[in-house]
């Protein structure tokens, strides 16, 4: 039994997958060993299965139905520092060792959220 425990917790953090979802599909990624620290906030760095390394800040960015609906579900989750980027979009910044990847999982399976993503870092393009 001491030798099964090990290997039990060896299998699941091999197999342990981290994704989002995007427009309703579950995105894989791979995590790379690069991170960074920019103005004061951790920025670990993922690829996808298209070869495009992405940057994810600690945060989580979603959407919520009804606003004043989500108050209790932020509870919840322990989730206390809220930006409101528009009327119903919020920035949402999570503690230090808190997984915005999980945490946006947990989101976006509630029924209340109409999106939730980790707060990814993308490139500015011209139109």
């Amino acid at each position: 039994m001491k030798i099964l425990i090990p290997i039990m917790l060896l299998c699941s953090t091999l197999w342990s997958e981290t994704y989002y979802y995007e427009y309703g599909k579950k995105v894989k990624l791979t995590k790379l060993k690069e991170t960074r620290v920019v103005n004061d906030q951790n920025i670990s760095y993922y690829q996808n299965s298209a070869g495009q390394n992405i940057g994810v800040k600690n945060a989580v960015i979603t959407k919520c139905k009804q606003l004043d609906q989500c108050t209790a579900l932020f509870e919840k989750y322990n989730l206390t520092q809220i930006q409101n980027l528009t009327k119903k979009i919020l920035l949402i910044k999570l503690d230090k060792g808190v997984d915005p990847f999980e945490i946006s999982q947990k989101l976006a399976l509630e029924d209340k959220i109409e999106f939730a993503h980790p707060n990814f870092i993308k490139k500015r393009q011209k139109r």
